[in-house]
């Protein structure tokens, strides 16, 4: 089954969780980070504390790993396109040539993203515990077709993307789900995406325009961003091993 929101911006928490759960996420790394598979490591640390602060210290760490998982996917795909050759090559034509447009078609093609966050669990100003937390999601992308305009992304006459995400806490896999995502109506183009460094367009370009989700939101995300395809719908989803 593949569901798309026109204009919407799935994250990986969507895919994972489904859209809006946050809550859900944050209690389900509550119990992961408890449990055998996790190590049992912030029970262990906390073993010594009062019973409201053990509770109140696994709720924050599942709260701020949840948090993690706000990865923009349509931003992680375009990211890729960008380092594709044709795709930046016919950007700077366009960009050269005001009001010309060309269409690239691409050949089957993956994208992916690795991410090893990691949350630090302070008590009184001590470190008591480390959570590391992975994110791996790859993008099957197939019979896409981009149209290409003043050195930005215009158009995305046709294109499938099939996403697997892989979720894991503690070095074990909490989740493993797949999705559909047919690109026309869920990735939103607004005035175009911008497909070249910012310092190649006209200065009196307004960079209000360009998608925000295209590089990691301030830094939020301490991980590697690799460019290498799934995308986001809410599809048969698959619990981990």
């Amino acid at each position: 089954m593949t569901t798309a929101v026109e204009g919407s911006t799935p994250t990986a928490l969507d895919l994972l969780f489904g859209p809006g759960a946050h809550a859900a996420a944050a209690e389900a790394m509550v119990g992961e980070i408890s449990s055998p598979a996790g190590g049992k490591d912030l029970d262990r640390a906390l073993a010594h504390l009062p019973e409201t602060v053990r509770r109140s210290a696994a709720q924050e760490a599942g709260t701020t790993m949840a948090a993690l998982l706000n990865v923009d996917l349509t931003g992680v795909l375009v990211r890729g396109w960008r380092e594709h050759r044709d795709i930046v090559s016919a950007a700077r034509r366009t960009l050269a040539a005001p009001g010309s447009t060309e269409l690239v078609s691409m050949s089957a093609h993956e994208v992916t993203l690795d991410q090893q966050p990691s949350v630090s669990v302070l008590v009184d100003g001590q470190q008591v515990a480390v959570l590391h937390l992975g994110l791996s999601i790859v993008f099957d992308v197939t019979a896409l077709l981009l149209g290409i305009s003043g050195g930005r992304l215009a158009a995305v006459r046709s294109g499938r993307c099939d996403i697997t995400a892989v979720l894991a806490v503690q070095s074990a896999d909490l989740l493993v789900k797949r999705a559909r995502l047919e690109l026309p109506g869920v990735i939103s183009l607004q005035r175009g995406i911008r497909l070249l460094p910012v310092g190649e367009y006209p200065v009196s370009e307004n960079p209000a325009g360009d998608h925000r989700g295209s590089d990691p939101r301030g830094g939020e995300y301490p991980s590697d961003w690799i460019p290498g395809g799934r995308p986001f719908g809410a599809a048969e989803p698959e619990e981990g091993p």
